[in-house]
Protein backbone atom coordinates (compact mmCIF):
# COMPACT_ATOMS: atom_id res chain seq x y z
CA UNK A 1 0.00 0.00 0.00
CA UNK A 2 1.31 3.52 -0.93
CA UNK A 3 1.55 5.96 2.01
CA UNK A 4 -0.16 9.36 1.83
CA UNK A 5 2.02 12.51 2.29
CA UNK A 6 0.60 13.14 5.78
CA UNK A 7 1.39 9.57 6.77
CA UNK A 8 4.95 9.92 5.46
CA UNK A 9 5.39 13.10 7.43
CA UNK A 10 4.03 11.44 10.61
CA UNK A 11 6.29 8.48 10.04
CA UNK A 12 9.33 10.75 9.71
CA UNK A 13 8.36 12.55 12.90
CA UNK A 14 7.98 9.26 14.75
CA UNK A 15 11.36 8.05 13.48
CA UNK A 16 12.96 11.34 14.47
CA UNK A 17 11.30 11.08 17.90
CA UNK A 18 12.56 7.52 18.33
CA UNK A 19 16.10 8.56 17.36
CA UNK A 20 15.89 11.51 19.73
CA UNK A 21 14.62 9.26 22.55
CA UNK A 22 17.40 6.72 21.93
CA UNK A 23 19.90 9.56 22.00
CA UNK A 24 18.49 10.79 25.28
CA UNK A 25 18.79 7.28 26.81
CA UNK A 26 22.42 6.99 25.65
CA UNK A 27 23.18 10.42 27.05
CA UNK A 28 21.60 9.55 30.41
CA UNK A 29 23.67 6.36 30.61
CA UNK A 30 26.86 8.21 29.67
CA UNK A 31 26.21 11.12 32.02
CA UNK A 32 27.81 9.53 35.14
CA UNK A 33 30.97 8.78 33.12
CA UNK A 34 31.14 12.34 31.78
CA UNK A 35 30.61 13.80 35.26
CA UNK A 36 33.30 11.45 36.64
CA UNK A 37 35.84 12.61 34.03
CA UNK A 38 35.06 16.28 34.71
CA UNK A 39 35.40 15.70 38.47
CA UNK A 40 38.75 13.94 38.03
CA UNK A 41 40.11 16.75 35.84
CA UNK A 42 38.83 19.42 38.25
CA UNK A 43 40.29 17.53 41.21
CA UNK A 44 43.67 17.25 39.49
CA UNK A 45 43.70 20.96 38.62
CA UNK A 46 42.83 21.81 42.22
CA UNK A 47 45.63 19.64 43.62
CA UNK A 48 48.26 21.11 41.20
CA UNK A 49 47.21 24.72 41.79
CA UNK A 50 47.08 24.27 45.56
CA UNK A 51 50.17 22.21 46.27
CA UNK A 52 52.37 22.78 43.20
CA UNK A 53 51.84 26.44 42.08
CA UNK A 54 55.42 26.93 40.71
CA UNK A 55 55.42 24.13 38.12
CA UNK A 56 56.06 24.91 34.47
CA UNK A 57 53.41 24.21 31.86
CA UNK A 58 55.09 20.92 30.86
CA UNK A 59 55.50 19.86 34.47
CA UNK A 60 51.90 20.74 35.14
CA UNK A 61 50.73 18.58 32.25
CA UNK A 62 52.90 15.66 33.40
CA UNK A 63 51.67 16.03 36.98
CA UNK A 64 48.09 16.23 35.73
CA UNK A 65 48.49 13.04 33.68
CA UNK A 66 50.07 11.28 36.69
CA UNK A 67 47.32 12.39 39.05
CA UNK A 68 44.63 11.38 36.57
CA UNK A 69 46.25 7.94 36.29
CA UNK A 70 46.43 7.55 40.09
CA UNK A 71 42.84 8.69 40.65
CA UNK A 72 41.66 6.50 37.78
CA UNK A 73 43.51 3.49 39.24
CA UNK A 74 42.00 4.11 42.68
CA UNK A 75 38.58 4.47 41.09
CA UNK A 76 39.03 1.17 39.23
CA UNK A 77 40.16 -0.58 42.47
CA UNK A 78 37.18 0.82 44.35
CA UNK A 79 34.84 -0.26 41.59
CA UNK A 80 36.35 -3.77 41.55
CA UNK A 81 36.01 -4.14 45.33
CA UNK A 82 32.46 -2.90 45.22
CA UNK A 83 31.67 -5.29 42.35
CA UNK A 84 33.23 -8.25 44.21
CA UNK A 85 31.20 -7.50 47.33
CA UNK A 86 28.07 -7.19 45.25
CA UNK A 87 28.85 -10.45 43.44
CA UNK A 88 29.39 -12.22 46.77
CA UNK A 89 26.05 -10.95 48.02
CA UNK A 90 24.39 -12.13 44.82
CA UNK A 91 26.07 -15.56 45.10
CA UNK A 92 24.97 -15.85 48.73
CA UNK A 93 21.40 -14.98 47.79
CA UNK A 94 21.54 -17.49 44.93
CA UNK A 95 22.82 -20.20 47.25
CA UNK A 96 20.01 -19.51 49.72
CA UNK A 97 17.45 -19.56 46.91
CA UNK A 98 18.90 -22.80 45.55
CA UNK A 99 18.81 -24.40 49.01
CA UNK A 100 15.22 -23.27 49.47
CA UNK A 101 14.29 -24.70 46.07
CA UNK A 102 15.97 -28.02 46.94
CA UNK A 103 14.17 -28.21 50.30
CA UNK A 104 10.87 -27.32 48.66
CA UNK A 105 11.37 -29.97 45.96
CA UNK A 106 12.25 -32.60 48.54
CA UNK A 107 9.21 -31.65 50.62
CA UNK A 108 6.98 -31.92 47.55
CA UNK A 109 8.51 -35.29 46.68
CA UNK A 110 7.95 -36.50 50.25
CA UNK A 111 4.34 -35.28 50.22
CA UNK A 112 3.76 -36.94 46.87
CA UNK A 113 5.26 -40.16 48.26
CA UNK A 114 3.09 -40.06 51.38
CA UNK A 115 -0.01 -39.39 49.30
CA UNK A 116 0.29 -42.89 47.82
CA UNK A 117 2.41 -44.82 50.36
CA UNK A 118 1.86 -46.17 53.85
CA UNK A 119 4.24 -44.43 56.25
CA UNK A 120 4.84 -47.48 58.46
CA UNK A 121 5.44 -50.26 55.92
CA UNK A 122 6.48 -48.35 52.81
CA UNK A 123 3.86 -50.18 50.74
CA UNK A 124 1.24 -48.39 48.66
CA UNK A 125 -1.76 -47.11 50.64
CA UNK A 126 -5.47 -47.63 50.11
CA UNK A 127 -5.85 -44.47 47.99
CA UNK A 128 -3.30 -45.74 45.46
CA UNK A 129 -4.78 -49.26 45.57
CA UNK A 130 -8.26 -47.98 44.75
CA UNK A 131 -6.86 -45.84 41.94
CA UNK A 132 -5.10 -48.87 40.44
CA UNK A 133 -8.23 -50.95 40.95
CA UNK A 134 -10.11 -48.59 38.63
CA UNK A 135 -7.25 -48.65 36.11
CA UNK A 136 -7.20 -52.46 36.06
CA UNK A 137 -10.92 -52.55 35.29
CA UNK A 138 -9.98 -52.13 31.60
CA UNK A 139 -10.48 -55.25 29.50
CA UNK A 140 -6.78 -55.59 28.62
CA UNK A 141 -5.98 -56.44 32.27
CA UNK A 142 -8.64 -59.13 32.60
CA UNK A 143 -8.84 -61.40 34.47
CA UNK A 144 -7.88 -59.54 37.64
CA UNK A 145 -7.42 -61.27 41.01
CA UNK A 146 -7.42 -59.65 44.44
CA UNK A 147 -5.80 -61.37 47.42
CA UNK A 148 -6.64 -59.90 50.84
CA UNK A 149 -4.47 -60.73 53.87
CA UNK A 150 -5.39 -59.89 57.46
CA UNK A 151 -2.94 -60.21 60.37
CA UNK A 152 -4.56 -62.39 63.03
CA UNK A 153 -4.47 -61.19 66.63
CA UNK A 154 -3.00 -57.73 65.95
CA UNK A 155 -5.37 -55.95 68.36
CA UNK A 156 -4.57 -58.55 71.01
CA UNK A 157 -0.84 -57.94 70.52
CA UNK A 158 -1.30 -54.15 70.65
CA UNK A 159 -3.37 -54.41 73.85
CA UNK A 160 -0.95 -56.74 75.64
CA UNK A 161 2.55 -56.05 74.31
CA UNK A 162 2.07 -52.50 73.04
CA UNK A 163 1.77 -50.85 69.64
CA UNK A 164 5.53 -50.90 69.02
CA UNK A 165 5.46 -54.72 68.94
CA UNK A 166 2.33 -54.64 66.76
CA UNK A 167 3.94 -52.18 64.34
CA UNK A 168 7.05 -54.34 64.14
CA UNK A 169 4.88 -57.35 63.25
CA UNK A 170 3.10 -55.35 60.52
CA UNK A 171 6.44 -54.35 58.98
CA UNK A 172 7.54 -58.00 59.01
CA UNK A 173 4.32 -59.13 57.29
CA UNK A 174 4.67 -56.33 54.73
CA UNK A 175 8.22 -57.43 53.88
CA UNK A 176 7.14 -61.06 53.49
CA UNK A 177 4.32 -60.10 51.11
CA UNK A 178 6.45 -57.55 49.24
CA UNK A 179 9.12 -60.16 48.49
CA UNK A 180 6.57 -62.59 47.04
CA UNK A 181 4.71 -60.71 44.30
CA UNK A 182 5.52 -60.24 40.61
CA UNK A 183 6.63 -57.05 38.91
CA UNK A 184 3.50 -55.30 37.73
CA UNK A 185 1.37 -56.52 40.63
CA UNK A 186 0.21 -53.96 43.20
CA UNK A 187 0.57 -54.66 46.93
CA UNK A 188 -0.85 -52.19 49.45
CA UNK A 189 -1.71 -51.81 53.11
CA UNK A 190 -5.44 -51.13 52.90
CA UNK A 191 -6.26 -51.02 56.62
CA UNK A 192 -4.82 -51.26 60.11
CA UNK A 193 -4.15 -55.00 59.93
CA UNK A 194 -5.08 -55.63 56.29
CA UNK A 195 -3.02 -55.95 53.12
CA UNK A 196 -4.24 -56.44 49.55
CA UNK A 197 -2.53 -57.78 46.44
CA UNK A 198 -3.83 -56.80 42.99
CA UNK A 199 -2.81 -59.22 40.21
CA UNK A 200 -3.70 -58.23 36.61
CA UNK A 201 -3.80 -60.76 33.76
CA UNK A 202 -3.96 -63.56 36.30
CA UNK A 203 -4.90 -67.19 36.01
CA UNK A 204 -5.41 -69.96 38.56
CA UNK A 205 -1.79 -71.09 38.40
CA UNK A 206 -0.36 -67.59 38.93
CA UNK A 207 -2.70 -66.92 41.86
CA UNK A 208 -1.94 -70.24 43.57
CA UNK A 209 1.80 -69.82 43.11
CA UNK A 210 1.75 -66.29 44.53
CA UNK A 211 -0.38 -67.24 47.54
CA UNK A 212 1.65 -70.39 48.25
CA UNK A 213 4.87 -68.40 48.04
CA UNK A 214 3.60 -65.95 50.68
CA UNK A 215 2.34 -68.72 52.99
CA UNK A 216 5.63 -70.62 52.63
CA UNK A 217 7.59 -67.46 53.49
CA UNK A 218 5.48 -67.02 56.65
CA UNK A 219 6.06 -70.65 57.67
CA UNK A 220 9.81 -70.18 57.18
CA UNK A 221 9.73 -67.00 59.26
CA UNK A 222 7.83 -68.70 62.10
CA UNK A 223 10.28 -71.59 62.14
CA UNK A 224 13.22 -69.19 62.41
CA UNK A 225 11.61 -66.65 64.79
CA UNK A 226 9.80 -68.16 67.75
CA UNK A 227 9.36 -64.90 69.71
CA UNK A 228 6.22 -63.73 67.88
CA UNK A 229 4.62 -66.01 65.25
CA UNK A 230 2.86 -64.57 62.21
CA UNK A 231 -0.65 -65.78 61.48
CA UNK A 232 -2.71 -64.40 58.58
CA UNK A 233 -6.16 -65.04 57.14
CA UNK A 234 -6.50 -65.00 53.35
CA UNK A 235 -9.37 -64.20 51.02
CA UNK A 236 -9.35 -63.99 47.24
CA UNK A 237 -11.62 -63.22 44.29
CA UNK A 238 -11.07 -63.26 40.52
CA UNK A 239 -12.98 -61.07 38.07
CA UNK A 240 -15.51 -62.58 35.69
CA UNK A 241 -18.11 -61.26 33.30
CA UNK A 242 -20.28 -58.54 34.76
CA UNK A 243 -18.43 -58.23 38.07
CA UNK A 244 -17.50 -54.67 39.05
CA UNK A 245 -13.96 -54.21 40.43
CA UNK A 246 -15.32 -52.68 43.64
CA UNK A 247 -17.54 -55.73 44.15
CA UNK A 248 -14.46 -57.87 43.47
CA UNK A 249 -12.65 -56.26 46.41
CA UNK A 250 -15.69 -56.79 48.67
CA UNK A 251 -15.89 -60.45 47.64
CA UNK A 252 -12.19 -61.02 48.49
CA UNK A 253 -12.65 -59.18 51.80
CA UNK A 254 -15.69 -61.27 52.74
CA UNK A 255 -13.86 -64.49 51.91
CA UNK A 256 -11.00 -63.38 54.16
CA UNK A 257 -13.33 -62.72 57.10
CA UNK A 258 -14.91 -66.15 56.72
CA UNK A 259 -11.49 -67.74 57.09
CA UNK A 260 -10.65 -65.41 59.98
CA UNK A 261 -13.62 -66.69 62.00
CA UNK A 262 -12.10 -70.18 61.91
CA UNK A 263 -8.53 -69.03 62.62
CA UNK A 264 -8.88 -66.31 65.26
CA UNK A 265 -9.07 -68.55 68.34
CA UNK A 266 -6.16 -70.77 67.27
CA UNK A 267 -4.08 -67.70 66.37
CA UNK A 268 -4.66 -66.16 69.80
CA UNK A 269 -3.82 -69.44 71.48
CA UNK A 270 -0.54 -69.57 69.57
CA UNK A 271 0.28 -66.02 70.66
CA UNK A 272 -0.56 -66.81 74.29
CA UNK A 273 1.66 -69.91 74.18
CA UNK A 274 4.45 -67.65 72.94
CA UNK A 275 3.80 -65.23 75.81
CA UNK A 276 3.88 -68.10 78.28
CA UNK A 277 7.29 -69.08 76.95
CA UNK A 278 8.42 -65.47 77.25
CA UNK A 279 7.28 -65.40 80.88
CA UNK A 280 9.13 -68.64 81.52
CA UNK A 281 12.29 -67.24 79.97
CA UNK A 282 12.10 -64.20 82.26
CA UNK A 283 11.49 -66.30 85.38
CA UNK A 284 15.22 -67.10 85.70
CA UNK A 285 15.61 -63.54 87.02
CA UNK A 286 13.48 -64.50 90.05
CA UNK A 287 15.10 -67.94 90.41
CA UNK A 288 12.04 -70.15 90.01
CA UNK A 289 9.47 -67.73 91.45
CA UNK A 290 6.53 -69.49 89.78
CA UNK A 291 7.47 -72.94 91.14
CA UNK A 292 7.96 -71.65 94.71
CA UNK A 293 4.67 -69.77 94.50
CA UNK A 294 2.76 -72.94 93.55
CA UNK A 295 4.10 -74.71 96.64
CA UNK A 296 3.37 -71.78 98.97
CA UNK A 297 -0.22 -71.15 97.81
CA UNK A 298 -1.04 -74.87 97.81
CA UNK A 299 0.23 -75.29 101.37
CA UNK A 300 -1.69 -72.23 102.60
CA UNK A 301 -4.86 -73.31 100.76
CA UNK A 302 -4.70 -76.74 102.36
CA UNK A 303 -4.14 -75.14 105.78
CA UNK A 304 -7.41 -73.20 105.50
CA UNK A 305 -9.08 -76.28 103.96
CA UNK A 306 -9.79 -74.75 100.54
CA UNK A 307 -11.83 -77.24 98.45
CA UNK A 308 -9.69 -79.52 96.29
CA UNK A 309 -11.48 -78.40 93.12
CA UNK A 310 -10.09 -74.86 93.63
CA UNK A 311 -6.48 -75.94 94.07
CA UNK A 312 -5.90 -76.48 90.34
CA UNK A 313 -6.94 -72.90 89.50
CA UNK A 314 -4.87 -71.59 92.42
CA UNK A 315 -1.75 -73.40 91.18
CA UNK A 316 -2.42 -72.03 87.69
CA UNK A 317 -2.78 -68.53 89.15
CA UNK A 318 0.52 -68.92 91.01
CA UNK A 319 2.23 -69.81 87.74
CA UNK A 320 0.69 -67.16 85.48
CA UNK A 321 -0.42 -64.28 87.74
CA UNK A 322 2.41 -62.12 86.34
CA UNK A 323 1.92 -63.02 82.67
CA UNK A 324 0.95 -59.40 82.02
CA UNK A 325 4.55 -58.39 82.74
CA UNK A 326 5.50 -59.55 79.24
CA UNK A 327 3.91 -56.27 78.13
CA UNK A 328 6.03 -54.13 80.48
CA UNK A 329 9.34 -52.73 79.15
CA UNK A 330 12.44 -54.49 80.47
CA UNK A 331 13.87 -51.09 81.44
CA UNK A 332 11.11 -50.86 84.07
CA UNK A 333 10.79 -54.53 84.93
CA UNK A 334 14.48 -55.03 85.73
CA UNK A 335 15.36 -51.53 86.90
CA UNK A 336 18.03 -51.74 89.64
CA UNK A 337 16.38 -49.19 91.90
CA UNK A 338 13.06 -47.61 92.94
CA UNK A 339 10.56 -46.82 90.18
CA UNK A 340 9.47 -43.29 89.37
CA UNK A 341 5.76 -42.41 89.60
CA UNK A 342 5.41 -42.77 85.83
CA UNK A 343 7.22 -46.12 85.82
CA UNK A 344 5.09 -47.40 88.71
CA UNK A 345 1.92 -46.40 86.84
CA UNK A 346 3.17 -48.34 83.82
CA UNK A 347 4.08 -51.35 86.00
CA UNK A 348 0.55 -51.45 87.46
CA UNK A 349 -0.81 -52.06 83.95
CA UNK A 350 0.43 -55.66 84.09
CA UNK A 351 -2.77 -56.75 85.88
CA UNK A 352 -4.98 -55.49 83.06
CA UNK A 353 -2.62 -56.78 80.37
CA UNK A 354 -2.57 -60.19 82.07
CA UNK A 355 -6.38 -60.20 82.23
CA UNK A 356 -6.61 -59.56 78.47
CA UNK A 357 -4.13 -62.34 77.76
CA UNK A 358 -5.87 -64.83 80.05
CA UNK A 359 -9.28 -64.14 78.49
CA UNK A 360 -8.09 -65.48 75.12
CA UNK A 361 -7.18 -69.17 75.53
CA UNK A 362 -9.59 -71.56 77.29
CA UNK A 363 -6.92 -72.93 79.64
CA UNK A 364 -6.35 -69.54 81.37
CA UNK A 365 -9.96 -68.34 81.24
CA UNK A 366 -10.88 -69.52 84.79
CA UNK A 367 -8.12 -67.40 86.37
CA UNK A 368 -8.51 -64.26 84.21
CA UNK A 369 -10.52 -62.45 86.92
CA UNK A 370 -7.97 -63.45 89.57
CA UNK A 371 -5.10 -62.10 87.47
CA UNK A 372 -6.91 -58.77 87.20
CA UNK A 373 -7.44 -58.50 90.99
CA UNK A 374 -4.30 -60.06 92.48
CA UNK A 375 -2.86 -56.67 93.55
CA UNK A 376 -5.94 -55.48 95.46
CA UNK A 377 -5.36 -54.61 99.16
CA UNK A 378 -7.44 -55.59 102.18
CA UNK A 379 -7.96 -51.90 103.06
CA UNK A 380 -9.05 -50.94 99.51
CA UNK A 381 -5.86 -49.08 98.57
CA UNK A 382 -4.67 -51.60 95.98
CA UNK A 383 -5.14 -51.59 92.20
CA UNK A 384 -6.62 -51.57 89.61
CA UNK A 385 -10.22 -51.61 91.00
CA UNK A 386 -9.75 -50.52 94.64
CA UNK A 387 -11.60 -53.56 96.04
CA UNK A 388 -11.49 -54.25 99.79
CA UNK A 389 -11.81 -57.13 102.24
CA UNK A 390 -14.29 -59.83 101.11
CA UNK A 391 -14.76 -58.12 97.73
CA UNK A 392 -11.35 -59.51 96.82
CA UNK A 393 -11.50 -63.18 95.70
CA UNK A 394 -10.04 -65.57 98.30
CA UNK A 395 -7.59 -66.93 95.72
CA UNK A 396 -6.17 -63.42 95.22
CA UNK A 397 -5.81 -62.88 98.97
CA UNK A 398 -3.94 -66.18 99.33
CA UNK A 399 -1.67 -65.29 96.43
CA UNK A 400 -0.95 -61.81 97.84
CA UNK A 401 0.44 -63.20 101.10
CA UNK A 402 2.53 -65.91 99.42
CA UNK A 403 3.77 -63.55 96.69
CA UNK A 404 4.90 -60.88 99.19
CA UNK A 405 6.73 -63.47 101.31
CA UNK A 406 8.54 -64.96 98.31
CA UNK A 407 9.46 -61.49 97.00
CA UNK A 408 10.91 -60.42 100.33
CA UNK A 409 12.93 -63.64 100.78
CA UNK A 410 14.37 -63.51 97.24
CA UNK A 411 17.18 -61.34 95.86
CA UNK A 412 16.14 -58.44 93.67
CA UNK A 413 18.24 -56.20 91.36
CA UNK A 414 17.81 -53.33 93.84
CA UNK A 415 18.18 -55.21 97.21
CA UNK A 416 19.28 -58.42 98.89
CA UNK A 417 16.84 -61.02 100.23
CA UNK A 418 15.39 -60.68 103.73
CA UNK A 419 15.55 -63.48 106.26
CA UNK A 420 12.42 -65.55 106.74
CA UNK A 421 11.91 -64.03 110.19
CA UNK A 422 12.09 -60.45 108.93
CA UNK A 423 9.70 -61.26 106.11
CA UNK A 424 7.14 -62.72 108.53
CA UNK A 425 7.42 -59.63 110.75
CA UNK A 426 6.74 -57.45 107.70
CA UNK A 427 3.68 -59.53 106.81
CA UNK A 428 2.35 -59.04 110.37
CA UNK A 429 3.02 -55.31 110.17
CA UNK A 430 0.96 -55.04 106.98
CA UNK A 431 -1.77 -57.40 108.22
CA UNK A 432 -5.17 -55.70 108.05
CA UNK A 433 -3.86 -53.10 105.60
CA UNK A 434 -2.36 -54.88 102.59
CA UNK A 435 -3.18 -58.46 103.59
CA UNK A 436 -6.09 -60.47 104.96
CA UNK A 437 -5.26 -60.72 108.72
CA UNK A 438 -6.68 -64.24 109.05
CA UNK A 439 -4.55 -65.53 106.18
CA UNK A 440 -1.43 -63.80 107.56
CA UNK A 441 -1.85 -65.60 110.89
CA UNK A 442 -2.35 -68.93 109.12
CA UNK A 443 0.68 -68.34 106.91
CA UNK A 444 2.96 -67.35 109.81
CA UNK A 445 1.95 -70.53 111.62
CA UNK A 446 2.49 -72.58 108.46
CA UNK A 447 6.00 -71.23 107.83
CA UNK A 448 6.84 -71.52 111.54
CA UNK A 449 6.06 -75.22 111.42
CA UNK A 450 8.25 -75.70 108.32
CA UNK A 451 11.43 -74.09 109.63
CA UNK A 452 13.85 -74.68 112.49
CA UNK A 453 13.46 -72.03 115.20
CA UNK A 454 16.47 -70.62 117.02
CA UNK A 455 16.22 -68.31 120.08
CA UNK A 456 14.92 -64.90 119.00
CA UNK A 457 14.81 -65.67 115.26
CA UNK A 458 12.94 -67.70 112.67
CA UNK A 459 15.22 -69.12 109.99
CA UNK A 460 14.69 -70.58 106.54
Amino acid sequence: MTKMPDQVEDSRKNEAGAVSEAGNVSFVRALPVIIGIIVIFALCEFIIDTFFPNLTRVQTNIAGIFLIAVVSALSVLWFNQTSKKKNQEIKSINRELLQEIIIRNRTEERLNYLNFHDKLTGLYNRAFFEEQLQRFSAARYSPVTILVYDVDGLKFINDTLGHDVGDSLLVTVANVIKDSFREGDVVARTGGDEFALLIPNSNETVVKNTNNKILAAITTYNNENSKMPISISVGRATSHDGLDVNDLFKEADNNMYREKLHRSQSARSAIVQTLKKALGARDFITEGHAERMQDLVTDLAKTIKLPERKLADLRLLAQFHDIGKVGIPDSILFKPGPLTDEEYTEMKRHCEIGHIIAMSPPDLGPIADFILKHHEWWNGEGYPLGLREEQIPLECRILAVADAYDAMTSDRPYREAMSSGDALKELKRCSGAQFDPVLVNEFVGLVGRQVIAEPGQVLH
